[in-house]
């Protein structure tokens, strides 16, 4: 099955309602189908200062989702898109999908970043949310910046039939580690033979690229750029496989074994 894949990073603010524009901007750019990916947090904005969140507009958060979601669905559209909300129990760094046909799933940052811990509430679940198709069924997972670091959450979402991983992020600063970062991304890809789209906010330094990368590591495309922009490449989920993780050393990995 194949689908068309759009990262589309742009310069966020601590303005809802401007970042709010940016995004329909980009979304009336697309085509009917296309899965959309912005930003970690690109609706409310982020900041490593983890104060930003006495600034946020929880209405008007909660209004902007309601937009995007009505251009998803006048456009048919799939849009993956990030917020910091406040709930019952507290605040949460999420992932939005909202569907063309008005559904809307969640996932809630479960590895926290240090500054978020003690502020923010960490999910608890990893779901994959299915992506209805003209061709079929795009099964997708999510992670939020710092969950890049941790490759069992990544390996259990593949096992678990994930065709594409969304990786959305807000990186700036630091440009040293970008190598590192990147490689990270192309690891996650070919380790678990999944494709990756990976997305960073646009920014004039930039500690993460917006990449899509196919399930055997090899870079699809690729940027670090100020402006907004909208990448576009088609996704075959023929090339998924399970070949590395069918061969893990379970025998030596699983609970109880120690190492000598």
């Amino acid at each position: 099955m194949k689908a068309s894949i759009v990262g589309a990073p742009f310069p966020m603010t601590f303005d809802v309602t401007e970042n709010l524009h940016r995004m329909v901007e980009l979304l009336n750019q697309c085509e009917a189908h296309d899965v959309v990916v912005f930003p970690e947090a690109s609706l409310s904005g982020y900041s490593d200062d983890i104060t930003f969140l006495a600034g946020i507009d929880q209405q008007q958060v909660s209004d902007g989702l309601d937009t995007l979601h009505v251009v998803a669905r006048e456009r048919n559209l799939h849009v993956f898109v990030g917020a910091c909300r406040e709930d019952e129990r507290g605040w949460r760094n999420q992932a939005y999908y909202l569907a063309p046909t008005g559904e809307r799933g969640v996932y809630n940052k479960a590895n926290l970043a240090t500054h978020e811990r003690g502020h923010l509430i960490p999910g608890d679940r990893l779901p994959i949310f299915h992506l209805k198709l003209p061709e079929g069924t795009l099964r997708v997972a999510v992670q939020l910046c710092r969950e890049l670091r941790f490759p069992g959450q990544w390996r259990v979402l593949s096992e678990a039939g994930a065709d594409l991983f969304v990786y959305m992020t807000h990186l700036i600063e630091d440009e040293r580690h970008r190598p590192v970062w990147r490689s990270h991304l192309i690891s996650r890809a070919a380790e678990n033979q999944r494709w990756v789209a990976a997305v960073n906010v646009a920014h004039p330094v930039q500690r993460c690229p917006s990449m899509l990368i196919d399930p055997s590591g090899l870079v699809i495309y690729e940027t670090v750029s100020e402006h907004a922009c909208r990448m576009r490449a088609e996704v075959d989920t023929n090339a998924v496989s399970n070949w590395y993780l069918s061969q893990r050393r379970t025998d030596l990995t699983r609970r109880g074994n120690r190492a000598e």
